[in-house]
């Protein structure tokens, strides 16, 4: 009955499953200046990396990031983006972020976001995030993640909870 009970515990725990990697090479201040720079949708769903923008904004203030500068937004040609996955957006972010002197950017890519095919249908996400401090154009973090979760779950649930793990790694002084 222990072997039963044990093993219906262990297939429980698997499908739910978060796989999270994290370098730190430095802390960072987080009464800096911060933004967050358009993410590389590498995925198959339109403004995915948008979304994760927003969420990873929003997760900066809630982390206690006193200053989190959003780029000004620009009607982006869809053809564009969809060729580009967010590249040219990336570059222009980083341009702006250096001429507006700001000290912290993080930037990433959107690797998962979709519900897997099948009877259930659980959302999985994926995010590859980096921060980077712009005085000195060095990789200071970096952080991989992705979580499939419940077939009730919405999509931006299961990204927010990996996105929040994720810049929970970052070190602060």
């Amino acid at each position: 009955m222990k072997r039963l009970l044990l093993l219906l515990v262990g297939l429980f725990a698997l499908t739910a499953c978060t796989t999270l990697h994290q370098g730190v090479r430095d802390s960072a201040a987080p009464d800096a200046v911060w933004t967050v720079l358009p993410f590389i949708n590498n995925t198959e769903t339109p403004f995915a990396a948008e979304r994760a923008e927003a969420i990873s904004t929003a997760l900066l203030y809630a982390r206690g990031i006193q200053q989190v500068v959003s780029m000004p937004a620009e009607p982006a040609a869809e053809a564009d983006s969809l060729i580009d996955r967010g590249q040219k957006r990336r570059q222009e972010g980083v341009a702006w972020a250096k001429k507006q002197q700001i000290r912290y950017a993080v930037q990433g890519s959107v690797t998962e976001w979709r519900y897997k095919v099948g009877l259930d249908g659980e959302p999985v996400a994926g995010f590859t995030l980096q921060l980077v401090d712009l005085q000195s154009d060095k990789v200071v973090w970096t952080g991989s993640s992705g979580k499939s979760g419940w077939s009730r779950e919405a999509v931006s649930a299961v990204a927010q909870q990996v996105l929040e793990k994720l810049i929970a790694t970052i070190e602060l002084r």
